[in-house]
């Protein structure tokens, strides 16, 4: 790129916006960051693995309850009228709030059972309840997240993202008595904060019942498809913690949760691409204008190579110190699981960009596929591995970042079929 390229770039919207949305991001990941230890001080063991556990929960239950709703909102909103993009808002949250009440009833109906499953024990079925809540509270937030999103206001998306993935879960903190009380009270705050938000910005549109049918149908019908992919996604990172959380001990599972929370906050890193990434690349692709994909889709695989190789190594040199800073006892065994899961850093950042280019390019649920292949590879290794009598908790680790490799290769094998499809 020349320099007066550079410096048009620099001067332009899309720069700014990029800036914006990646400080935010930083801050967001800084606070989470301080909270697991904020947590782990007020706490102690038991509370803090009572809270990465719920962590690795949300993780799971949020694309499986979302219904695609994450990529169906920033792919039709920005080719749509102001009061199409209202209708498609609602149509969504009517999406949601259905789910959360079915969900609701299944939990009830089966605390006993979800307790043991997620915690190793019958003592926190109010926990599975008051996590439940805290879902619906992330994907209210995440409906008008993606609408501003999806609208390119990403001033508004940016200080949403802020206040309900930040602020609050800060300030909750020196309310809450236990992590029981803190998801309770989170939840309220942040779903009260949402209405007045939603009030002040959105208007409500009165249209017809069969409208309504249509724009669900219609969103549903390309987001359904992407959820199972998600959902899996969420399994690939909640699976070690259950597996050690039952096999072995709670406070076991808490570690390994908090490796994959840390796991999760630098990807993180990551999103400020894919928030803009997906709403402008399903506008390129609506265009036709193919070329500008393959550049930016360029830029973006040496981003991610860039960001996974620094990852790994800062984890490699200072995993030790950071998990003695957050007060793991065993921080030795846990630094060797935290080394293990950032051997798969390189290959969740490859997935992590290139997968927008993938769902504003195809209608069908392409990066679905690629998860499920990956995710039954690692149930396949875990699988001999108990056949064997290698159950352990390092050799599940290493079959968890094998098979997140292999997701970053197919996801990059897919990016390439789309360059033969565009010089076609």
């Amino acid at each position: 790129m020349e320099i007066k390229g550079i410096k048009e770039f620099i001067r332009g919207k899309a720069f700014s916006s990029y800036v914006l949305t990646f400080g935010i991001e930083f801050l967001i990941m800084a606070i989470s960051v301080a909270l697991f230890k904020i947590v782990a001080i007020k706490f102690e063991d038991l509370g803090f693995a009572e809270f990465t556990i719920n962590k690795r929960l949300v993780g799971f239950l949020m694309p499986l309850m979302m219904m695609g709703m994450g990529v169906s909102l920033p792919k039709f909103l920005p080719n749509e009228n102001q009061e199409k993009q209202a209708e498609i808002h609602y149509s969504a949250l009517i999406i949601v709030t259905s789910l959360f009440l079915f969900f609701l009833i299944v939990f009830l109906s089966m605390s006993n059972q979800l307790s043991k499953l997620a915690f190793g024990d019958y003592q926190h079925k109010k926990m599975c309840v008051a996590t439940l809540l805290y879902v619906y509270s992330l994907m209210v937030h995440a409906c008008l997240y993606n609408y501003f999103r999806g609208k390119f206001k990403f001033n508004i998306s940016s200080l949403l993202q802020l206040i309900n993935l930040g602020v609050f879960p800060l300030i909750t903190y020196f309310f809450a008595g236990n992590i029981f009380q803190y998801f309770i009270i989170l939840s309220s705050s942040t779903l009260i904060f949402l209405v007045l938000v939603n009030w002040m910005f959105i208007p409500i549109i009165r249209i017809s019942i069969s409208n309504y049918l249509s724009t669900i149908k219609r969103i549903v019908k390309y987001g359904i498809q992407r959820m199972p992919g998600d959902v899996v996604l969420g399994l690939f990172l909640l699976i070690p913690t259950s597996i050690a959380t039952n096999y072995f001990s709670i406070i076991i599972g808490g570690n390994i949760a908090l490796c994959l929370s840390l796991f999760n906050i630098v990807i993180a890193l990551m999103s400020p691409v894919n928030i803009i990434l997906l709403p402008k690349a399903s506008k390129i692709v609506h265009e036709k204008k193919f070329t500008h994909l393959r550049d930016i889709s360029s830029k973006l695989l040496f981003l991610s190579l860039a960001v996974g190789i620094i990852a790994f190594l800062g984890v490699y040199l200072f995993g030790d110190h950071i998990l003695i800073l957050f007060g793991v006892k065993n921080h030795e065994e846990a630094t060797a699981y935290l080394n293990i899961i950032f051997l798969a850093i390189i290959g969740y950042s490859l997935f992590s960009v290139i997968r927008s280019i993938i769902d504003a390019y195809y209608e069908k649920a392409r990066v679905t596929s690629i998860i499920v292949i990956s995710f039954s590879l690692f149930l396949l290794i875990v699988g001999i591995l108990k056949y064997l009598d290698l159950f352990t908790i390092k050799s599940i680790l290493i079959a968890f970042a094998l098979s997140i490799n292999v997701l970053g290769l197919l996801t990059y094998f897919s990016l390439i079929r789309i360059y033969i499809k565009i010089r076609k």
